[in-house]
């Protein structure tokens, strides 16, 4: 019979190894992926403009805008550089 909260067990050189129950994801985790979709996006051919692409990654991934914005403005330097090489933002 399995312990509250265990996931698993494996025999390893006569130790057991638990693997405990994944933490919820907090939404400070899709940040970085948050990211990688907007520059993503950024490179479409006839992509929206930086700041419609973000607004649009954080409302289908449900990341609280204001939060969001707070960590873009300490990573924003490459996506910004990106976005205007291609010609997306001022």
């Amino acid at each position: 019979m399995r312990k509250p909260g265990r996931e698993s067990a494996t025999k390893s050189r006569g130790k057991v190894a638990v693997s405990e129950p994944a933490a919820p994801v907090e939404t400070d985790g899709l940040w970085p992926i948050a990211m990688l979709r907007i520059a993503m996006e950024l490179k479409r051919p006839g992509a929206a403009g930086l700041e419609d692409i973000i607004d649009g990654v954080v409302s289908k991934m449900g990341i609280e805008k204001a939060r969001f914005e707070k960590y873009l403005a300490d990573h924003l330097g490459i996506l910004r550089d990106e976005a205007r090489k291609n010609g997306y933002a001022p």
